[in-house]
């Protein structure tokens, strides 16, 4: 892993912009320019705090949104680094003509000596006037928990719908999920927790839309051909995706094994796996980092959407589009 000391954030408290926020673009924008590369740490939460003095909390918050978007890895006494994945990949892609056009008008804005701040600000004032008004662009939200591979539903989605997804978790607060489902055009669960979601979205007068995922079915006879004496871990965000994960195994009819699901946050019963376990079948969520621990016992354990759930999604881009 490669190191770095610190990191080229400026922010200012007079800007009409969230100190988080601030850093956290700012951090995105090292990213998407490859400033930052997979790989890279990121400065220690405490190192950033004081270098930019600002609270700690501040400075773990936007790490932890950073991770939730999948961009960087948070790994218990090994600190935060950019991630190696697709979405990385695919943030890059995205990001690298919006960098441009913006370096070309804020160089162009500085030759003509215009103040930069308020160029920013009359940007901004002119999308909401104008922008929002001749084109609304829907707002779609994903409601899951994190302990299941809401990564993998997220990318599916955009893949698919060709837009930028929120998230809410049912992990925080109710008022913060119904807030941002309220926003919402249209609202996405999976099966995981389609009842509770569908129970939220009654109380502001929405549907929801359900889909589903599994495992590839080469996995499936990957993991049926084991050795009846296997240990197997199957492995997620939290316990409960790891029991997902089996749960989808058993109901392919494969119990030969003895299976254990964990989550990647259960440090102790991680480590006893790692030892313990014949294989580590871990989602792509957390894949880089149990490879990385026990590369040897480590398989990647697949997901794709269900055919239903596939058809329903290509169903909605139509007539989004049309």
């Amino acid at each position: 892993m490669k190191h770095s000391a610190s990191a080229p954030i400026r922010i200012s408290a007079d800007f009409p912009l969230p100190i988080h926020v601030q850093i956290k673009d700012q951090l995105k924008m090292l990213i998407g320019l490859g400033m930052l590369q997979p790989g890279d740490s990121l400065p220690p939460a405490g190192q950033l705090a004081e270098q930019l003095q600002v609270n700690r909390n501040t400075v773990n918050a936007v790490y932890t949104q950073l991770r939730d978007e999948g961009l960087v890895l948070m790994q218990k006494g090994r600190g935060t680094a950019v991630a190696s994945n697709q979405q990385v990949t695919a943030f890059r892609i995205r990001q690298q003509p919006l960098y441009e056009q913006a370096r070309h008008l804020l160089t162009e804005a500085s030759d003509r000596g215009l103040p930069l701040d308020e160029l920013l600000l009359a940007c901004f004032a002119y999308r909401q006037l104008f922008s929002l008004q001749s084109k609304h662009e829907p707002v779609w939200l994903l409601v899951e928990c994190k302990g299941h591979d809401h990564l993998f539903y997220r990318q599916e989605v955009e893949r698919l719908f060709g837009i930028q997804l929120r998230v809410a978790f049912l992990d925080d607060p109710e008022s913060s999920v119904l807030e941002a489902m309220k926003e919402a055009d249209g609202i996405i669960s999976t099966l995981n927790h389609a009842d509770e979601v569908k129970t939220l979205a009654a109380q502001i007068d929405k549907s929801v839309l359900t889909i589903g995922a599994t495992l590839e079915p080469a996995a499936l006879l990957q993991i049926a051909r084991l050795n009846p004496q296997s240990t197997v871990a199957f492995v997620c965000l939290g316990k409960n995706g790891g029991e997902w994960m089996l749960r989808k195994v058993a109901e392919a009819g494969i119990d030969h094994m003895n299976s254990i699901p964990v989550g990647i946050g259960q440090t102790d019963l991680l480590q006893q796996l790692i030892h313990s376990a014949d294989y580590l079948y871990a989602s792509a969520a957390v894949y880089e980092q149990v490879q990385q621990l026990a590369p040897e016992k480590t398989r990647l354990y697949p997901m794709v959407l269900e055919q239903s759930s596939l058809s329903l999604l290509q169903d909605v881009r139509a007539s989004l589009h049309s």
